[in-house]
């Protein structure tokens, strides 16, 4: 579930591993031989808001139940009724990517009957393929034809599969869009069957890409729409995608919000090239800035960092503390399992102060939520820099003979030392994270001037000599670049205009993005908008 940033590695773990395995020999020799040995208790953990941060609800072992307690959090004023997810699972079905089912616990949570195995649900375009014996041609030559039929218009003779596909998703696609017509989205974090007391890191989250394969889907549609003309329904299919990403957006966790970014993303492409392609009118162009000043507003990284990502780290902790976990599970494996295992068993459950790790820990989400609330880009761009930084200090101390030989001072600097190693594993790679929502919010202001600008050529026939002319008629003020605060970049051009914001790397590379040659990283808006460019 986390985007972890990996600072540790693997080998380093394993060092300290086998310092600690020393040390806990050394203390087992002390013991007298002749007595059994007792069954180790798990350590106490205070139960406090400044320690396990929820208080409840409690497991009956008496520990925080973070599985529930973020659930609870996230499903609040939700019901089955105002929940866009029940709609979305009646259109993907019991089994979003079509292995194992989601529990019935799933269903029950968002307060509906568990979905049965044969309905009228989505069918992927790879599955679609599989079950057409007729389709002589390669799959991947088919989801090619998807990429391509996503990004500009067409019409049924180009890509006949394609318009095949959507037809017989067309009733699927109509609970899609009633599904986002609902203001909520919450779709409960569960574990497997098999492990239904699993950790936050292990919940499931099947549904959330094949949300994606529905945007795509809607993208392919709105796009063949367009090219036939039906204007109506293009621009509601994208709103449908647009209204998606937004809702997907809202779960408690980063990979929800990072998708739900990513449909956004698509979804203005697709306006962009609406735009672009119908040239509405002054009466259109109002009314279509009007549906989209009503999206759902989007998700706060701030919101993720602060409750959903705190509580895997806060959850992994109090396995850990159990006996329930070890870092191995944490690192996906690597070298030196063995040690690394022995850094989390039983010598961390007799010697680590779990109290003074878990406090340390919400000291840095106190820290990293309240950057990601700083309004201004610049501000909190700076301050992750530090934070950043700070995180690599951590690192340096603790790297090097001298720093392991530390560990032999006893409970505090084995703590301390757990500490800035977990710390590590599972804090999240946040700065690209940051930089995604900072994208996405360039994106929407650029659309936002594209229909400004719509909106003065279709009184003026042209395009303004200056972005400073739309004020205040068609927009109230022109936004400065997220990314440097200073104003966008704006030409016009011998068929219409150009303009762009220098993008994360705060570098003006004269309006080159990633698809140019040489690469660039210049967020772009160039009207009429071009050809995709052929994949080489």
């Amino acid at each position: 579930m986390t985007i972890t940033s990996g600072r540790f590695s693997v080998g380093f773990v394993a060092i300290i591993g086998v310092v600690l395995s020393s040390w806990c020999l050394a203390q087992n020799d002390k013991a007298d031989p002749a007595k059994p040995k007792a069954a180790v208790p798990p350590p106490k953990i205070t139960i406090s808001k400044e320690t396990t941060r929820f208080t409840e609800p409690l497991r009956p072992d008496g520990f925080v139940d973070y599985l529930e307690a973020v659930n609870r959090h996230f499903s609040k004023e939700i019901t089955a009724e105002n929940n866009a997810c029940v709609l979305l699972y009646q259109a993907m079905g019991p089994r979003p990517e079509g292995g194992n089912r989601q529990p019935d616990r799933f269903f029950q949570k968002m307060g509906i009957e568990p979905l049965p195995d044969e309905g009228k649900y989505f069918q992927s375009l790879g599955k679609w393929v599989e079950g057409r014996p007729d389709v002589k041609v390669d799959v991947n030559a088919v989801y090619d034809m998807q990429s391509k039929s996503g990004e500009r218009p067409w019409k049924s003779d180009e890509f006949p599969l394609i318009a095949a596909w959507l037809k017989d998703n067309e009733v699927v696609l109509q609970t899609v869009a009633a599904a986002t017509e609902r203001p909520r989205y919450f779709s409960p974090l569960v574990t497997s069957d098999a492990k239904p007391d699993g950790s936050l890191i292990e919940v499931l989250l099947p549904g959330v890409q094949k949300s994606r394969e529905l945007a795509r889907a809607l993208a392919s549609r709105a796009m063949w729409e367009l090219a036939e003309g039906s204007q109506v329904d293009a621009w509601r299919d994208l709103m449908t995608m647009h209204r998606l990403g937004r809702l997907v957006g809202q779960g408690p966790t980063l990979i929800e919000y990072l998708v739900g970014v990513a449909i956004e993303s698509m979804a203005i492409n697709g306006e962009l090239r609406f735009l672009s392609e119908t040239k509405p009118s002054a009466k259109m162009l109002a009314l279509y800035r009007k549906q989209l000043d009503r999206l759902p507003s989007r998700a706060l990284v701030a919101d993720k960092l602060d409750v959903g990502e705190r509580s895997v780290f806060l959850d992994c902790a109090h396995r850990m503390a159990r006996g329930q976990m070890n870092l191995k599970e944490i690192t996906d494996g690597g070298e030196n399992n063995s040690l690394i295992e022995k850094l989390a068993e039983g010598l961390l459950v007799q010697t680590v102060d779990w109290d003074e790790i878990l406090k340390s820990a919400n000291k840095w989400y106190d820290r990293l939520a309240e950057v990601s609330r700083k309004p201004d880009y610049l501000e909190r761009s700076a301050d992750i820099k530090k934070f950043d930084q700070d995180l690599k200090e951590i690192v340096a101390k603790r790297r090097g003979p001298m720093a392991l030989l530390a560990l032999l001072g006893g409970k505090p600097a084995i703590t301390q030392t757990m500490s800035d190693v977990l710390i590590s594993l599972l804090l999240p790679a946040v700065t690209q994270v940051l930089a995604a929502e900072g994208r996405v919010t360039v994106r929407m202001q650029s659309l936002d001037l594209a229909f400004a600008l719509a909106g003065w050529r279709s009184e003026h026939d042209s395009y303004p000599e200056s972005l400073d002319a739309l004020v205040p008629k068609y927009i109230a003020v022109v936004p400065k670049d997220l990314f440097n605060g200073q104003p966008l970049k704006y030409e016009r051009t011998a068929d219409g205009y150009r303009f762009y914001s220098v993008g994360q790397n705060e570098k003006d590379e004269e309006g080159r993005s990633f698809d140019d040659n040489p690469r660039g990283d210049d967020l772009v808006v160039r009207m009429p908008v071009p050809a995709p460019k052929e994949a080489k």
